[in-house]
């Protein structure tokens, strides 16, 4: 938890600044959620708030993620640029289904039992993620004169463990002032920094399923876990902050043992639950895989180097 507050919105505040160093004008993508809040909160004491836009995107979104971006660009005095996408979602939609019916490919509709069944619902909550990519990029640019930052929403747990985030969408950005904080410590941070209270406590949600609440990034993390033969649930922590959930224990174990990406992470299932018990090695093993399948949204693109094309003898 965080021992000194305004030491570390100070600190927070100064990383802004040099993250965004030579810009006059910032940007950050506004959900609604706790995680851009915070974010939006420390670049309007780090640049004032005439220089901090925010750009909240509607796609099949619930209506109250909108009213709370709403709510925080009134608390917080930047400006919120409101786009409403799904026109050009749906005709996208429209047009690829066309081609995938014209060429005999296998489609499945968006909200369907096929859909879920399938897996490919997660094309679907991709696409709305990447949406904002090439819009981030260009409205980061044309405030501030060709220059521009992205700056990123993730926190430690979503972005350092679980790489809950889509490579070339929410995780297409420049810089991730929130990385080194668990949820509970965002939440903690946002309140002195002026985030409405219904922020900080509402349920987090990636909102690219068109259903409300009913998609919740606790839910989904637990469902991932399930399916993978764990019977554990991932949580946060407490809605006001005060408790951390399990995965920050992960984060702050494994960064003081090893258990998870360190010394220790060859450990097997016995030795985990004699140290830690039953459910607390199951969520090791489960992060464990987790970090390893999602490595490479935070590294370099794999690809054939001229070494081993030489080694092969197939070029000079």
């Amino acid at each position: 938890m965080i021992k000194n507050t305004q030491a570390l919105e100070q600190y927070l505040i100064e990383k802004a600044r040099e993250y965004g160093a030579g810009c006059e004008k910032v940007f950050v993508a506004v959900s609604g959620g706790i995680d851009s809040a915070l974010v939006a909160a420390i670049l309007v004491r780090a640049f004032g708030h005439e220089n901090v836009i925010g750009l909240y995107r509607d796609i099949k979104s619930n209506p109250k993620h909108l009213a709370d971006a709403m709510l925080l660009e009134r608390a917080l005095g930047f400006r919120l640029i409101r786009l409403d996408l799904n026109e050009e979602y749906d005709s996208i939609i429209a047009k690829t289904k066309a081609e995938f019916d014209r060429l005999g490919l296998d489609w499945a509709d968006e909200m369907t039992e096929e859909a879920a069944k399938t897996g490919t619902a997660n094309s679907y909550e991709s696409l709305k993620s990447r949406f904002m990519t090439p819009i981030a990029g260009f409205v980061s640019k044309m405030i501030d004169n060709g220059r521009g930052r992205i700056f990123g929403t993730g926190n430690g747990e979503e972005d350092g463990l679980l790489r809950f985030f889509d490579k070339y969408g929410d995780g297409a950005v420049d810089n991730n002032l929130l990385a080194g904080l668990t949820k509970a410590e965002v939440r903690s941070l946002a309140r002195p920094l002026g985030v409405p209270e219904r922020i900080i406590t509402k349920m987090p949600s990636a909102d690219l399923q068109g259903n409300g609440d009913i998609h919740n990034d606790e839910d989904a993390l637990s469902g991932f876990a399930k399916a993978r033969g764990y019977d554990i649930r991932i949580s946060y922590g407490s809605p006001d902050g005060s408790e951390e959930g399990n995965v920050a224990w992960a984060m702050k174990e494994d960064l003081k043992n090893g258990i998870i990406t360190g010394a220790c992470r060859d450990y097997g299932r016995d030795s985990l639950a004699d140290s830690y018990g039953e459910e607390k090695a199951d969520l090791i093993l489960f992060l464990r895989e987790t970090e390893r399948a999602t490595r490479h949204k935070v590294g370099s693109p794999v690809g054939t180097k001229r070494e081993e094309l030489q080694a092969a003898g197939l070029v000079d």
